[in-house]
């Protein structure tokens, strides 16, 4: 969860999973799914100590359906990429899981 997928480009990090995995291997990640129009790469201020500028982290947020095409772009098959509800409670934001298969 948060992991490669979030944090590297999709051009260059899908075609070397893609690469790697065997005929049939599989691709799974999750993450939180995009804030409404704010898709492809955007930018998170981490604060450090108090003389430091914040650290700057680039993540990747796509809708379940441009996951689904930027995955087939790069020869993926049998991808399917869905939002999983919160549960019930205070928090509102799901999950973004996507599979693929090589």
């Amino acid at each position: 969860m948060y992991g490669a997928v979030w944090f590297t480009d999709p051009a260059r990090l899908l075609p070397a999973i893609r690469e790697r995995l065997r005929p049939g291997g599989r691709l799974v990640f999750s993450q939180r799914p995009p804030v409404e129009g704010c898709y492809g790469c955007q930018a998170s201020y981490i604060p450090r100590g108090a003389d430091e500028d914040p650290l700057v982290v680039k993540r990747w947020d796509y809708e379940p359906d441009a996951w689904e095409r930027l995955l087939k772009e790069h020869g993926f098959s049998d991808v399917s990429a869905d939002v999983l509800a919160a549960p019930p409670g205070n928090r509102k934001t799901g999950t973004l899981i996507v599979r693929a298969r090589a």
